[in-house]
């Protein structure tokens, strides 16, 4: 299985925070590519199963979090290429409010779709992250 972690990063929290999703995937088996979005091939979504897009947080400390301008053109960008297999993830400061619907919206996905997400204040993936991409990545695979 094939596994795409995309991501753009400020001040590299989010990228190191990718590069352990990467490497947590990779360590379960799968072929993993990691790339930020400025750098990207979009002919690899064709080969993609299982795509993890990723931002850091910007906005207001409380409230009108969103994902960064370079994200969400990228993203609007390959909309129409995107598999129906993808989870979200963010690095955030206090809290990361709409981040996610915004996310969603940027990739064309209906509010009401019960999109798989990420989260981290530190960067680090934690036990809990790992129980979700178990979770994402097998009821994907039926």
């Amino acid at each position: 299985m094939n596994a795409t972690v995309l991501y753009y990063s400020h001040k590299g929290k989010t990228a190191g925070y990718a590069r352990e999703i990467a490497m947590y995937l990779w360590s379960k088996g799968f072929n993993v590519s990691l790339c930020a979005i400025s750098d990207f091939d979009r002919t690899k979504l064709q080969q993609t199963d299982f795509l993890f897009l990723g931002c850091w947080t910007c906005g207001w400390f409380v409230i009108g979090q969103h994902p960064h301008r370079k994200w969400t053109t990228f993203v609007r960008s390959v909309q129409d290429q995107l598999p129906e297999k993808v989870l979200f993830f963010t690095t955030y400061k206090i809290r990361t409010g709409s981040m996610f619907r915004r996310m969603q919206r940027a990739a064309g996905l209906a509010p009401s779709a019960k999109a798989m997400r990420l989260k981290s204040r530190t960067g680090k993936l934690s036990e809990q992250d790992k129980i979700i991409l178990n979770r994402f990545t097998e009821t994907r695979k039926q």
